[in-house]
């Protein structure tokens, strides 16, 4: 049993090694995409491949635009950005099980009702 337990369990690291993506893009690499002449298109290609979401302010929007990163790419990072906030509160939403769930005779305070 001793013997069978390392392998196991080397594989399992090993295999949560083998998920690990690309590491996803910062601002500084996707000015320097943009400085080395990739076009819109080619730059969103590789934000996607490499996940990359980027938590930007209006002024990080400005700057990103002010170093020559295209209106098309800046939109992309604004959108994805969007994504992940609205998937993240409905993921954070959706598996509350407190007061109310499953309708039992007293479920906790409504709102709303008297």
């Amino acid at each position: 049993m001793r013997t069978l337990a390392f392998p196991l369990l080397w594989l399992a690291l090993a295999g949560c090694a083998a998920l690990e993506g690309p590491a996803p893009l910062s601002g500084a690499e996707i000015v320097m995409l943009a400085r080395e002449g990739k076009t819109a298109p080619e730059i969103i290609a590789e934000l996607q491949r490499t996940a990359t979401v980027l938590r930007l302010d209006a002024s990080d929007i400005v700057n990103l635009h002010d170093a020559g990163v295209p209106d098309e790419v800046l939109d992309y990072l604004q959108r994805v950005q969007i994504d992940a906030l609205l998937w993240q509160q409905r993921a954070s939403e959706m598996f509350w099980y407190g007061p109310g769930f499953g309708g039992s005779i007293y479920s906790g305070p409504r709102r709303g009702r008297r």
